[in-house]
């Protein structure tokens, strides 16, 4: 029996020279884990709260300055734009200055309405008409002021005046490209803006109202 004894160290030993360093570090993770779970390390750590701004209130960015400053529906926007029967469209308005040294192309991904998508089923605007001029997806040039409307089309008979929305501002990170251009991308929502939807009719007139 001694000797059975002695035999059993014996392979432990020679099962501890066979193991890869590999185990070991997963043999310490483990530890690790066990001991930072035990203390609740693990648990999920709560996102940052977004911060809250108010209607005409500036949100500074890295690539765009946006100013919300106002919501409501409307059955047509201008001689050029309606909705398709049955639907209206939720039209955000904002003034948005371009704080980078490049145009930009778009800001339908800087400003969103919060559970709200477009006709194709994404959460951007379906269109953004540049103010003064109806034009649609206006380039915005470095260190200039743009007032522009946002119009999604929505269903009628699911909004009404008095209901309440919330506009997410986003922000976005300008990465040095190797093979390509540099492109502004991974937008984050940087504030909230709340708003109460006015109801404007046909205050933006319809293509049919307008004088041959």
């Amino acid at each position: 029996m001694p000797e059975a004894r002695d035999r059993i160290p014996s392979r432990l030993l020679d099962l501890a020279e066979r193991l890869t360093p590999a185990v070991y570090v997963v043999s310490a993770a483990v530890v690790v884990v066990g001991a930072v779970a035990g203390f609740g390390g693990l648990d999920t750590v709560a996102e940052a709260p977004v911060a809250r701004a108010d209607a005409g209130e500036v949100v500074a960015g890295k690539q765009l300055d946006v100013s919300v400053e106002d919501a409501w529906l409307a059955d047509g926007f201008d001689p050029y734009f309606e909705p398709e029967p049955g639907n209206r469209f939720l039209a955000v308005r904002a003034v948005v200055t371009n704080v980078s040294d490049t145009p930009v192309s778009t800001v339908d991904d800087n400003v969103l309405v919060e559970g709200l998508e477009g006709t194709a089923g994404e959460p951007q605007a379906d269109q953004v008409i540049r103010l003064g001029e109806s034009s649609s997806s206006p380039v915005l040039q470095p260190a200039v002021e743009q007032e522009v409307v946002l119009l999604w089309e929505v269903p009628a008979s699911e909004w009404e005046e008095g209901s309440r929305i919330s506009v997410r501002v986003l922000d976005k990170t300008l990465r040095e490209g190797f093979l390509f251009d540099a492109s502004w991308s991974d937008p984050v929502v940087t504030a909230e803006v709340p708003l109460v939807l006015d109801d404007r009719g046909f205050q933006y007139v319809a293509r049919d109202e307008v004088a041959p």
